[in-house]
């Protein structure tokens, strides 16, 4: 099947010629639109059939090969659509927009039946024919079927693109304003993420709002182009039916202002602008202790009217990975605390035992020294033997005075290694995925900056687990053979084509250059394999320990 473009720049963004065999081929052509026309062309006598739309682009000319009838070239080339179906013939008065298209084009027998939806003609669908009479057993009744599956096929396509939207819009949200590894690096605020879902969403504005032990809906946090309320504002839920019932019932409450609903009424005064058309009500539960609403302001008119069914449902999706970021965060802050917690109580714990061998061990050496001393001073014992006991009475005292400063001095905080071990730890188990951490011992030295790169490698390739994977279970092993160190990262997940994981200007894959390019400062190398079928991703690191 050959499908030739046209010349002219303007009638290939509308419509193209598609030259089908006399027999079969209805199956193969690549758009619902061709598949009608050429269905009909196929069950006729005529030469060329074509759908033409009157306010879009999208229109169809299809022709049997090798018949010379020059076919139209733009769906403006057609007259206006007549108001009942016409059947112009030749031998008839050539008078009239349509019998004289048929005349300018080599037409000698056409049939052409309007495209209606509802009361309004927005094309036409027909057929014609270089002979005259080649029309005359095709029923009208026919071409009328056609007409209303196009209308129906052009509806499916309308709603398809509005769902691909919305689908387009919420990865927009998923990927970029709530990005997991954003959130557990930098644990978001709620006047970050009503920002982010502002940017994200379109629609007017966008407000968090809180319901806390007392049963009052307090506003935390809004975005988007001029949130009505400021933080901070407060109601009793009692007052709020629809919130209430949002919340109790997890599931979204749409209100639409301008039907003049009584029972929208509080919500209305107490959440909205006054020009507001369209409410959405959005519950999110992250844990018992937090539940609140996600609440969406349409001021736009021809916007408000697009909150189909569908689009609530990926509303919910949004309001539910809110919930999951801030359980996430929860949890992370929660590690992050108790680290800090730790800490403190290692340090005390040192600051202790310093004091332990300054006051015990320092004083009673040094008491030790000072009596043999005055022993040398009023010779009561040997020069050399004393001598002897001097040296090592102060030797002792040295090495408990350094022995307490190193441990007051000591770094603060875990090692590297062991960071990236707790940051997996948390990560991983957030998302249900189990973890194992293998680690041979060793005495042998390893440059900090090595394990600083090293440690931040594993929690970049960790949280690309979580995000992408889909992983049941993740197994790291750390390894030092031969001068080096090396670290082995295997997932069960999903994999991904490398192709695939190349930087894109949407910013996708530049975790991966940045990895490799991290262990190349320390003369190390970064290998991944993996394929997208199922068996997982291999993450290997390697660098020389000095």
């Amino acid at each position: 099947m050959a499908l030739s473009t046209l010349a002219d720049p303007q009638a290939m963004a509308r419509a193209h010629v598609l030259d089908v065999p006399a027999a079969g081929g209805a199956g193969n052509v690549s758009s619902p639109y061709e598949d009608l026309v050429s269905s009909l062309l196929e069950g006729s006598d005529a030469d060329l059939g074509w759908l033409a739309w009157r306010d879009s682009a999208g229109g169809v000319v299809v022709r049997r090969p090798g018949v010379y009838l020059p076919p139209p070239t733009t769906i403006a080339d057609f007259p206006d659509p007549p108001l009942d179906p016409l059947h112009v013939v030749d031998g008839g008065l050539w008078a009239g927009p349509w019998p004289l298209w048929c005349r300018a084009h080599g037409i000698l027998s056409c049939l052409v039946v309007p495209v209606r939806q509802e009361n309004e003609i927005v094309g036409t669908i027909g057929l014609a024919s270089c002979r005259v009479g080649a029309l005359d057993n095709f029923g009208v009744q026919r071409l009328q079927l056609g007409a209303s599956l196009a209308i129906q096929t052009r509806n499916d396509e309308l709603r398809l693109t509005s769902l691909r939207r919305l689908f387009d819009e919420v990865s927009r949200t998923l990927e970029n304003a709530l990005a997991v590894d954003r959130a557990l690096r930098f644990p978001p605020t709620y006047r970050e993420i009503a920002r982010s879902v502002g940017e994200s969403l379109d629609a007017t504005y966008c407000q968090i709002a809180i319901r806390d032990a007392r049963q009052v809906l307090t506003i935390r946090a809004a975005g988007g182009h001029r949130p009505p309320r400021k933080t901070g504002t407060a109601w009793p839920l009692r007052r709020l039916r629809l919130c209430a019932q949002a919340l109790h019932e997890r599931r979204a409450e749409v209100l639409e202002f301008s039907r003049q609903d009584v029972a929208a009424e509080p919500e209305r005064l107490a959440l909205f602008s006054p020009t507001t058309k369209t409410g959405v009500l959005l519950p999110f539960f992250a844990g018992p202790r937090t539940q609140g609403l996600l609440i969406l302001g349409e001021e736009r008119e021809s916007r408000g009217q697009l909150l189909s069914p569908q689009r609530v449902a990926i509303l919910e999706l949004v309001a539910s990975r809110i919930a999951h970021i801030m359980q996430i965060s929860r949890r992370l802050e929660y590690e992050r605390t108790g680290d800090r917690r730790r800490q403190r109580q290692l340090t005390v714990e040192r600051q202790r035992l310093a004091r332990d061998l300054h006051d015990k061990v320092g004083q009673s050496l040094s008491a030790l020294l000072v009596q043999i001393r005055c022993a040398i001073a009023e010779g009561k014992a040997e020069p050399h033997d004393l001598q002897i006991l001097e040296q090592a009475a102060r030797g002792a005292v040295d090495g408990a005075v350094t022995l307490a400063s190193g441990i007051r001095n000591l770094e603060q905080g875990i090692g590297a290694l062991e960071e990236a071990r707790s940051y997996a730890e948390t990560m991983l188990r957030s998302v249900h995925c189990r973890f194992s951490w293998t680690e041979e011992r060793t005495d042998l030295k390893i440059a900090s900056r090595v394990l600083r790169e090293i440690a931040h490698v594993i929690k970049e390739a960790v949280t690309n687990i979580v995000r992408h994977a889909k992983a049941t279970s993740v197994r790291i092993r750390v390894e030092y053979p031969d001068g080096r160190i090396r670290v082995t990262i295997h997932d069960d997940g999903i994999g991904f084509s490398l192709d695939e994981a190349r930087p894109s200007s949407d910013g996708r894959g530049l975790g991966l250059v940045g990895s490799s390019e991290r262990l190349a400062r320390v003369g190390g190398t970064f290998d991944v394999r993996s394929a997208p079928n199922g068996g997982g991703t291999l993450v290997l690191i390697e660098a020389r320990r000095t």
